[in-house]
């Protein structure tokens, strides 16, 4: 077997088009035969082809998609928020091929969050098997389960001084009780640079696995004892003292820059 996942084109999409059409028409035919047999039976799984026309229209305009070809025939593609591997093509192993392609690249990116939404449900399982966490808790706004894998960046220090920081996320609501509760924290010890920055050992990134982050949500640095900083994601204070954002969208912190 001989394979490579290289940007779409328009003779790979028709090709994948050709499968994804077969795919739904299995699915309605399997549905009318399901629906006159009284509701007994199985109807065969629904891939993307409802969603393929405004996938490609996307593409012509950004690009965006990655097909996976074996032996030259394209036998799986994502992009756009959509992930399948050709019906008849399935558990031999080319979805893991896919799916590592696509962290591979997300981490190299600097993603430090990956987030997805699984449907059908039967694919949550090679899902969690790719290190993907299922929360069922969350709505899915129609795109499926949300599911999420940390990328985890983690940075050797040096010599320097050790320092104490905290790092915290709170949502806007939050914000304003009386006790606010962050949804997450990370604590540790730093190294402070000589131009005064703290390096952390590891991101602290704005992740809650219950609700979508908001720029409008708050985030608080603590350093050796003291608050420094206790303002909205989205502020230009926030982005001073170093909070950054992904090309996954996900705010973070990997050095504290203190301001004053």
């Amino acid at each position: 077997m001989t394979y490579e996942i290289i940007p779409a084109t328009e003779t790979l999409l028709a090709e994948v088009e050709v499968w994804l059409d077969a795919e739904e028409a299995a699915h309605k035919a399997g549905e009318a035969a399901y629906v006159a047999n009284g509701y007994e039976g199985d109807v065969p799984a629904r891939g993307f082809r409802c969603n393929w026309d405004t996938t490609k229209k996307l593409w012509r305009e950004r690009g965006g998609i990655d097909i996976l070809v074996v032996d030259g025939e394209a036998v799986g593609f994502q992009g756009h928020g959509i992930f399948e591997i050709r019906p008849d093509l399935r558990r031999k192993g080319y979805g893991r091929i896919l799916a590592e392609f696509m962290i591979a690249r997300a981490t190299d990116e600097g993603w430090s969050v990956f987030e997805i939404g699984i449907a059908p449900s039967t694919a949550e399982p090679f899902w969690q098997s790719m290190g993907f966490t299922i929360v069922d808790a969350r709505p899915d706004r129609g795109a499926g389960t949300f599911a999420f894998r940390i990328l985890p960046r983690e940075f050797a220090l040096g010599s320097g001084e050790r320092i104490p920081f905290v790092i915290e996320f709170f949502t806007n609501d939050e914000r304003y009780e009386s006790v606010p509760r962050p949804f997450s924290t990370f604590s540790g010890q730093g190294e402070r640079l000589a131009d005064g920055s703290i390096q952390l050992p590891a991101r602290a990134y704005c992740f809650n696995p219950l609700k979508e982050v908001s720029m409008n949500d708050f985030v608080r640095l603590e350093v050796d004892g003291k608050e420094l900083h206790f303002e909205k994601l989205k502020r230009d204070a926030s982005a001073a003292i170093g909070v950054e954002r992904d090309g996954g969208y996900t705010y973070f912190v990997d050095r504290i820059r203190p301001t004053s």
